[in-house]
């Protein structure tokens, strides 16, 4: 049963954290999201300029050769490895 510290520290916790988020909503609201430009971390644009799909027929094998692991044209990947 919990005592009634832990009902505070938790009570404490929650408003805290609605404060928080209220914080970080009313400051989302002054970003004008029309004039963002995404980016990747390296700086390239993540979207194309003409939105145009391409197909490179390489792509699979330049992936399964960077791959660590692969078998007849599947990577093989290591699952949930913390869970053994």
């Amino acid at each position: 049963m919990a005592s009634d510290r832990d009902d505070v520290d938790v009570l404490d916790i929650l408003r805290e954290t609605m404060e928080l988020l209220e914080e970080f909503a009313e400051r989302l609201e002054d970003v004008d999201a029309e004039d963002e430009t995404w980016t990747t971390s390296e700086g390239s644009r993540k979207f194309r300029e003409d939105d145009e799909p391409r197909c490179d027929r390489e792509f699979k094998k330049k992936m399964l050769e960077n791959a660590p692991r692969s078998d007849d044209g599947y990577v093989i990947a290591e699952r949930a490895h913390w869970l053994r």
